[in-house]
């Protein structure tokens, strides 16, 4: 007999129980055969099956930055109140981002910056010599001042920062024009204070009225400086606060003349007849001729003159009788 037909004969006298120790006991072999297998493969290949995916993941890395608390306008110097420090991914961290409050606290920043933005070297000015009132002034632009009161100064509510309109008013004798001079002009500052030493609140500059405006200085370029400065000379300059959001930039105006109720009428000219007469010499009229006696001449029986022809006064023919006088 056969070495496997003793096992089958082995396996048809052994009890189901004893069948299912059997199937059990040979699983566990061939799992354990597997695994071998598995592990003899890797080590050839060299490659690493991880036995937990979820034990693998690395850690993620966070970075510190400084982030902005509140909104941050263009040449505001940077209060430790407008920002925080806050953990970011290294990920989502940008290039040049800060990462101490040390390195921008009381620097002017470039461009504006939002709620929730991460500070860049990008967007503040770090160098000391772009700082103070002249990193305010753009680089194509001149400060200029002019001297402005409580009504030509808005009433002191243009603040540093803001946009204005500037309007010249000349004064005639009996009228006043009003022209609109230069359009979206940037106010620097107002009595010296400039946007970086404006009241800040949330991070903004304060919109309360500055008492008593006496001088105003705008950024201008260098064309309009010399025009402002000529306007100024000849009547007063008044500034028109532009709204934050206004529908254009630039508006298309013409002066405004006003008439004052005092100005004497304008003198009329009688219109000049449409058809003149024609105008003629006068008619000279030829002298009279003087009157000439009408004289008949009789000369025997005959008429030889008639007294209707005239002759000339100086021929005075006597008349002559055809009788012949008598001898005495």
């Amino acid at each position: 007999m056969s070495v496997l037909q003793r096992l089958i004969n082995i396996f048809n006298n052994l009890q189901p129980r004893q069948l299912l120790i059997l199937a059990g006991v040979a699983a566990a072999l061939m799992i354990i055969m597997i695994s071998i297998g598995i592990g003899f493969l890797t080590k050839s290949t060299g490659v690493d099956v991880p036995q937990n995916p979820e034990d693998e993941k690395p850690p993620i890395q966070m970075e510190k930055v400084v982030v902005a608390k509140v909104n941050i306008q263009p040449r505001t110097r940077i209060q430790e109140n407008m920002l925080q420090v806050k953990e970011l991914p290294v990920d989502m961290v940008p290039e040049g981002a800060i990462r101490s409050l040390d390195e921008v606290k009381d620097v002017q920043v470039q461009i504006a910056i939002f709620a929730g933005d991460v500070l860049t070297l990008q967007k503040v000015l770090a160098e000391s010599k772009d700082e103070g009132f002249t990193g305010s002034i753009p680089a194509d632009c001149r400060a200029i001042s002019i001297n402005v009161n409580d009504v030509t100064g808005v009433a002191g509510f243009a603040k540093p920062g803001d946009h204005v309109d500037l309007l010249l008013v000349e004064k005639g004798k009996y009228s006043a024009t009003a022209n609109v001079l230069l359009q979206n002009v940037l106010l620097l500052s107002i009595n010296q204070n400039t946007l970086a030493s404006a009241p800040m609140e949330n991070g903004v500059p304060s919109s309360a009225a500055i008492s008593n405006p006496s001088i105003a200085t705008f950024a201008l370029h260098p064309t309009d400086v010399l025009r402002l400065i000529s306007a100024s000379k000849l009547g007063e300059i008044y500034m028109s606060l532009r709204p934050a959001k206004p529908q254009a930039v630039y508006v298309d105006t013409a002066p405004y003349t006003i008439e004052s109720i005092d100005a004497p009428p304008p003198k009329t000219e009688e219109p000049a007849p449409t058809n003149p007469a024609p105008t003629t010499a006068p008619v000279q009229q030829a002298p009279a001729e003087p009157s000439v006696p009408k004289i008949e001449i009789i000369q025997g029986d005959k008429i030889v003159q008639n007294a209707d022809t005239p002759t000339a006064p100086s021929q005075q023919v006597p008349a002559i009788s055809s009788n012949p006088p008598a001898n005495n």
